[in-house]
């Protein structure tokens, strides 16, 4: 865990009853924390919590292990394309307010609305956009037998969670 987090002085344990369970808010509170998208401090006060409650979460046995987990997982090299969509979507969520503040000024040219207006509606469909058929991962191996037979062709493609083997 981030040493950063934890002040030199103890805070007062947590209830008997918080020792037990990870809540909903625990579980979000450590993705923002282990994600690492925004200032700890940015983080801590979104959750209303002051750097001491964080460090009596923390000697909450239950809450360090979900904590290491959630960092070992996020941190993995499996989880790279997913760790990038999500900062993606993250990046993109704080581009909502600049750009609803330049479409409600007064002091914006027309044009530069227009263009935030074009750039909200981007955003709005990119988890929206449909795949066109064929657009699943596809895998040909051809294998070469030799002599005057034509070599074999298997061609795979997975599309919407399914697999489709064909032999040619």
């Amino acid at each position: 865990m981030d040493p950063s987090f934890f002040p030199t002085t103890p805070a007062p344990s947590p209830p008997s009853e918080a020792l037990d369970s990870i809540t909903d808010h625990d579980a979000r509170l450590i993705f923002d924390l282990v994600a690492n998208m925004r200032p700890k401090a940015d983080v801590l006060a979104r959750y209303n919590m002051s750097i001491n409650d964080l460090a009596a979460k923390a000697r909450n046995p239950m809450w360090a292990a979900a904590y290491c987990e959630t960092e070992k997982v996020w941190k993995s090299d499996m989880n790279t394309a997913q760790r990038i969509r999500l900062k993606a979507a993250f990046l993109l969520e704080d581009s909502l307010i600049p750009l609803f503040n330049i479409i409600r000024s007064d002091q914006m040219p027309a044009t530069q609305k227009l263009a935030a207006i074009e750039q909200l509606t981007k955003i709005s469909t990119v988890s929206n956009v449909p795949k066109e058929a064929g657009a699943g991962e596809r895998h040909n191996i051809t294998i070469n037998i030799g002599g005057s037979k034509p070599p074999l062709i298997v061609s795979v493609e997975k599309d919407n969670g399914g697999t489709i083997i064909d032999a040619v």
